[in-house]
């Protein structure tokens, strides 16, 4: 626990929210070309942002010490960017008093900061959309820790807390989450103590100083020695304002460097794969699976139906869709990518056959890049799933994409699928669905499946891949 609990009114467990965009211009950096911008964003006030030259090599949401954002922590940023990544600070005092006023009956951040990181590449006309890296600083350090325990398979690369404590003054109880737990403490300030959460399965890196005199070394090290893909960075000489960025900085961007150069991802033409393999596998299938995933990204159902099909011999290629669609697609240049993909995969693995399988936004896009599929590819698709499908595609993401809004740009979903006669179509929709497009399918093209729950199917991940690989298996409606 700290030593001394930081004042700081109204602090509780909070959001780490970063933005960036065109701004008020700050200072040009003689720091090889760092850009600094400032801006206002209600209800988070002032953000800076240090965006490198070229395009960043990631993405760094820079959450400040109980002090706001000021000259050590805005020297830290000035460093990351010189490094190639784009960041944006925030005064997390500032957004704690927010998150204390706002009517929501507990705190979790981390809808708002996946939203935020979203909106800050948009603006600083990021290629192509990457998870960011949540650092913290003192009070932030704590804050990141309580975002990433709340999403355990959250949205991001990494965390990164400097000087980390378990404890933060604030009222307002945190949302529950798998495996998290904040407890109430009164001494020496209202506020709450977290406990390690055993189910993180990102990276979170803690750097300390080991004179450290306001938050307690031996205590965070024993507290990080309990959560997995954790990892302690200690600082023999260092304290607690962390001054010295040469003695710790590349220790940083040594341990950072696999999340800058996305080892997940296949190196076909740099699209955002992600390759999830079996175990070795007793019998033979000759199939392989490619997945395109829903509009917020690798994180989610999409995900876990790609681990029960692994677990089931089928090894599969995700296409992050978030990422993927950040810049303008047409179906033709996405099949020409999609037609790259099972090329390198079916040979790579020797399975010939492949199962096209689309998660929302993915299932929306899908129908219309296979049909630009040439003829030798066409006959190595085995089936298309379309699950959680929707009556238009788009194929770039826009703000409205997350409000469920069509673009100028929209097609229609039905025509597409009516074009693809000579492949076996499935259309999954749950029970709770209003707009699902599988009923207006013309009767006859498609097998239709109807499984509880909503757009989110209950997250039962275990009964989609069911579905997917044994449709006999499942009544027809």
């Amino acid at each position: 626990m700290r030593k001394i609990i930081r004042t700081m009114s109204s602090l509780v467990a909070g959001c780490l929210l970063v933005v960036t965009g065109v701004g008020a211009p700050v200072r040009a950096s003689a720091d090889r070309g760092v850009r600094e911008t400032a801006y206002s964003l209600a209800p988070f006030g002032g953000i800076r942002l240090y965006r490198p030259d070229g395009q960043p090599r990631a993405t760094a949401l820079f959450l400040s010490g109980d002090g706001g954002w000021n000259a050590g922590t805005a020297a830290m940023a000035r460093d990351l960017a010189n490094r190639g990544l784009l960041v944006a600070g925030v005064s997390t005092p500032t957004l704690m008093r927010t998150l204390e006023r706002q009517r929501d009956r507990c705190i979790d951040p981390n809808y708002a900061l996946v939203a935020l990181s979203r909106d800050v590449q948009h603006r600083a006309g990021v290629h192509a959309y990457m998870k960011p890296i949540i650092i913290g600083y003192s009070a932030g350090a704590t804050v990141a820790y309580a975002s990433l325990a709340q999403w355990p398979n959250g949205a991001y690369r990494a965390v990164l807390s400097l000087g980390f404590s378990a404890d933060i003054p604030g009222k307002k109880p945190w949302c529950s989450a798998p495996g998290f737990r904040a407890h109430a403490i009164a001494k020496p300030a209202r506020g709450w103590l977290f406990a390690p959460n055993r189910q993180i399965n990102l990276p979170w890196i803690v750097v300390q100083g080991q004179r450290d005199t306001v938050v307690d070394f031996a205590a965070a090290r024993r507290f990080v020695a309990q959560v997995p893909h954790a990892r302690l960075i200690d600082l023999p000489q260092g304290d607690h304002d962390f001054a010295d960025r040469a003695r710790w900085m590349p220790r940083v961007m040594a341990a950072l460097a696999p999340m800058l150069n996305r080892v997940d991802a296949a190196n076909v033409d740099d699209l955002p794969l992600n390759i999830v393999t079996p175990a070795p596998r007793a019998t033979h299938d000759d199939r392989m699976a490619v997945i395109y995933s829903g509009d917020g990204g690798w994180v989610g159902l999409d995900r876990d139906i790609a681990g029960q099909l692994a677990a089931k011999g089928i090894p599969v290629v995700g296409i992050d869709s978030l990422s993927y669609f950040w810049s303008q697609r047409t179906p033709a240049g996405a099949g020409q990518d999609l037609r790259r993909i099972i090329a390198a995969y079916s040979a790579r693995w020797d399975r010939p056959r492949v199962m096209l399988i689309g998660y929302s936004f993915g299932a929306d896009a899908l129908p219309a890049i296979m049909g630009t599929l040439d003829p030798q590819t066409r006959d190595q698709i085995a089936s298309l799933s379309l699950l959680g499908l929707g009556p238009t595609a788009d194929f770039q993401f826009h703000l409205a994409s997350w409000l469920n809004l069509d673009s100028a740009q929209a097609q229609p979903t039905v025509p597409a699928i009516i074009r693809l006669r000579d492949v076996p179509i499935r259309c999954i929709r749950g029970t709770l669905e209003q707009d699902s497009a599988c009923p207006a399918i013309p009767r006859g093209l498609a097998t239709q499946i109807v499984v509880p729950g909503g757009h989110h199917f209950d997250r039962n991940a275990a009964l989609l891949a069911n579905i997917v690989l044994n449709p006999a298996s499942r009544q027809r409606v």
